[in-house]
């Protein structure tokens, strides 16, 4: 099984050897960017799966930092599909506009 994926243009992806998952991770790898409250709101194709104990692949991530606080990462969430980062990116953005409280 495959830890590198390829993204296609469909946003679905396909298991690949590690150079054409580092020639298309050098080319961009962003899915979703926005700055909210001082809050850097980032999603990202990893292309990477970080599930590390098996199950579907992880190889979408969003992380929010904290601009004033120099930058620091408060929030981290992976998911599977293009779809579920998207919503994840949305979840996010509410959560810092609410406050970044915690669940």
């Amino acid at each position: 099984m495959s830890h590198y994926y390829f993204l296609n243009e469909d946003h679905t992806y396909t298991p690949c050897d590690l150079m054409t998952w580092a020639n298309q991770f050098e080319h961009g790898n962003k899915v979703a960017n926005d700055v909210i409250k001082g809050k850097h709101v980032s999603t990202i194709w990893l292309g990477l799966d970080h599930n590390w104990w098996g199950g579907r692949p992880l190889v979408f991530e969003t992380m929010v930092f904290d601009e004033i606080k120099g930058g620091n990462d408060i929030y981290m969430e992976r998911y599977t599909t293009w779809d579920e980062a998207i919503a994840g990116h949305q979840k996010a953005i509410e959560w810092v506009r609410d406050g970044c409280k915690e669940e």
